[in-house]
């Protein structure tokens, strides 16, 4: 290769280097910016995580504490925070549905009874009374037969 060759082509490589690093720099600012949307929209998430996910209780009265102290919060502490809260609700919910488990069968049970108090005064009074399955209106005698249920369980205080 001549002299003249080589200059011809490191003139042509020289150019080449300046388009590369000019859609280089494009690139690498297209990145950037993307990669900041990205952590932008990370960061928001959080946020909203954060604030989605009620606090202690001390912190529930006092709102410009919350505040002030959540904004300080790290990711780590949101994310344990709101792990521990949908366990809290998970347990929540699982309780009350055995709590309505039993009211149905408590339910059962009284209508159960109320059926078998119909039968069995059915005749011996002139009074009518009826009772519709599923419906909760009924017509009761003249005289008022009381049922009662257990009394509701104490609630457990966190201690």
């Amino acid at each position: 290769m001549s002299d003249e060759d080589r200059e011809i082509d490191i003139e042509s490589d020289a150019d080449d280097e300046d388009t590369q690093t000019f859609d280089s720099d494009d690139k690498r600012a297209h990145h950037n910016a993307l990669e900041r949307k990205r952590r932008d929209h990370i960061k928001d998430s959080f946020h909203s995580l954060r604030d989605c996910v009620p606090q202690d209780d001390q912190l529930k009265t006092d709102r410009s504490h919350r505040t002030n102290s959540s904004s300080k919060t790290s990711r780590a502490q949101i994310l344990r925070q709101a792990a521990e809260y949908i366990i809290r609700m998970r347990d929540k919910t699982m309780q009350n549905d055995k709590h309505i488990q039993i009211l149905k069968q408590q339910n059962e049970e009284l209508h159960q009874q109320i059926k078998a108090l119909q039968k069995s005064q059915g005749g011996k009074t002139g009074h009518s009374s009826t009772f519709i399955d599923g419906d909760e209106d009924y017509e009761s005698y003249e005289e008022e037969t009381v049922i009662t249920s257990p009394p509701p369980k104490k609630k457990k205080t966190k201690s």
